[in-house]
């Protein structure tokens, strides 16, 4: 593939995901905690990211078995299951993120407050 292709793939790429992670991901999560829909396995004592490993090792196995086996099992393009993996991962990037922003804010003392 020539650089320019790629970059066209990766305009087009980018364009798919940012669509479908904020238009399909409000769908799950709800209008204020955009990491909501991993976090309601709390009280069963799944961890957030427990659960979204769950929701990638889906896609992840789907991709592998297209790489064995040159055609997918179900109507969803093998372009959809990537977005899909990609975007779990983006999101836990933001999970880890969020983690560590809130252990950050509490192991500041109340005098570090502003």
């Amino acid at each position: 593939m020539e650089w320019k292709r790629q970059q066209q793939e990766f305009e087009a790429t980018t364009a798919e995901l940012k669509e479908l992670l904020f238009n399909k991901g409000r769908e799950y999560a709800g209008d204020y905690d955009a990491l909501g829909n991993f976090k309601s396995g709390l009280e069963i004592g799944i961890t957030s990211k427990q659960k979204l490993w769950i929701f990638l090792d889906k896609h992840l196995c789907s991709i592998k078995s297209f790489i064995k086996h040159d055609k997918t099992f179900s109507n969803e393009s093998i372009e959809s299951r990537i977005n899909d993996a990609i975007n779990y991962l983006f999101l836990l990037r933001c999970l880890i993120a969020e983690e560590r922003e809130k252990n950050s804010n509490e192991a500041r003392s109340p005098d570090e407050s502003f």
